[in-house]
């Protein structure tokens, strides 16, 4: 099959909201997150939360500077292990694809009709579930940086080199090429 022959399937993405984004995590803001009955400094301090951060191994971080890639999907990947976080550095809005972990499956790919896209501002915090299918955050602009949550069994999987299919099944990285999958490719339009 050429590359001519392949079926495209592009996402638009929406604004993220906490409603529209429930089935795969939560979205972490002052908005979206309750404040605390925490006041220590006469008002000047406001504290959200708790986040939950669920992992079966020792938590890490991973500093992510992504290169801007289009909107090509090259994969999506779930890690069962954790719930991931994706913190945005500098203000930069961003673009998250996500299924949910119980998405149905074709050949072995979730459902195209179920991966979403949003539009997520610059100061917004996603926390996605375990299982939770993703990409990596989508930049808008080159260079753009996020501090994620990691474990020994994610960060190592993804330094596994790809197989044959263009795949990764290594510790808890779980990483399945559309193409390979479905012989289609998945693309978000990018804002």
């Amino acid at each position: 099959m050429s590359e001519t022959d392949v079926r495209i399937h592009t996402i638009v993405p929406e604004p993220v909201t906490a409603e529209a984004f429930a089935p795969f995590g939560e979205v972490v803001s002052l908005d979206t997150t309750p404040k605390l009955p925490i006041d220590l400094y006469s008002g000047l301090n406001a504290v959200h939360g708790p986040v939950l951060l669920e992992v079966d191994e020792a938590p890490e971080f991973i500093l992510f500077r992504v290169g801007y890639r289009g909107g090509d999907i090259r994969y999506l990947e779930r890690h069962l292990g954790m719930t991931q976080t994706f913190i945005p550095l500098g203000g930069v809005p961003y673009v998250s694809v996500v299924a949910r972990p119980d998405a149905p499956l074709v050949d072995g790919f979730p459902d195209f009709a179920e991966v979403r896209a949003f539009l997520v501002p610059g100061d917004v915090v996603l926390n996605i579930r375990r299982g939770t299918w993703h990409e990596p955050p989508f930049p808008t602009r080159d260079g753009q940086k996020f501090f994620i949550t990691s474990t020994p069994g994610v960060t190592g999987g993804l330094q596994s080199a790809v197989d044959g299919n263009g795949e990764v099944h290594k510790l808890d990285v779980d990483k399945r090429n559309p193409v390979h999958r479905t012989g289609a490719r998945l693309r978000v339009e990018m804002p």
